[in-house]
């Protein structure tokens, strides 16, 4: 299940038919089974069978994180697909949330972000051209964007995000494979190195994807 192997709501075989796949008895298979329930791996629903649950990754909000590095230092198999990658102009909103004037040249960057096979978020970044020169689409294929920055010798200090609840447009609900105007997450981030402002991040996340935690003190 953890490589994607097993889709979310995908239905387990009988059981009788897991004896026979790995050679097994069938107390060995109830036994599993439970545990993958209490584990949150599986649920049941009565007269239809046993499926494949969402499993949702916690993440904490007490520190500067990069999605990639988190889900390798967990073991979970991710991936990331370029949909495109262009230069604009800055309008007034933007040029406001990165600290830029209006018309500076700006890399607009979308992805959509895969973790176990599983499309979880449509990510829009925005960064200024003029601190990260002659920036590509191969450069940010090979090393994701936060290494991208790095060969910049651009290492994010500090952000600041903003969460709400939005309904999922139906371009984003196409890529996330969910339905238009499902709930989703909106994450909006502005990552500074420093007091300079290096990224404006928009992310639309699946909303059982993901448990955020607060620690107050």
């Amino acid at each position: 299940m953890n490589s994607g192997c097993w889709k979310p709501h995908d239905k387990i075989l009988p059981e009788r038919e897991l004896c026979a796949l790995y050679g097994v008895s069938r107390i060995t298979v109830r036994d599993t089974l439970k545990r993958l329930e209490e584990d949150g791996y599986i649920y049941r629903k009565q007269g239809r069978g046993t499926f494949v649950a969402v499993r949702q990754i916690e993440q904490k909000l007490t520190k500067l994180y990069s999605l990639r590095e988190e889900f390798a230092a967990k073991g979970i198999p991710h991936t990331n697909r370029i949909l495109s990658f262009e230069t604009v102009a800055a309008d007034e909103a933007l040029a406001r949330s990165l600290l830029i004037s209006p018309g500076d040249r700006v890399y607009k960057l979308v992805r959509c972000l895969y973790a176990r096979s599983q499309p979880y978020t449509v990510e829009t970044s925005f960064i200024p051209a003029a601190v990260y020169p002659g920036m590509t689409r191969e450069l940010i294929r090979e090393h994701g964007l936060y290494g991208s920055m790095q060969t910049y010798n651009i290492i994010p200090q500090r952000a600041v995000e903003k969460l709400r609840l939005v309904q999922v447009s139906a371009e984003d609900a196409e890529l996330l494979l969910i339905k238009p105007k499902e709930s989703a997450i909106q994450i909006e981030r502005t990552t500074f190195s420093g007091e300079r402002c290096i990224e404006y991040t928009i992310n639309i996340i699946k909303g059982d994807f993901f448990v955020y935690t607060v620690e107050l003190k």
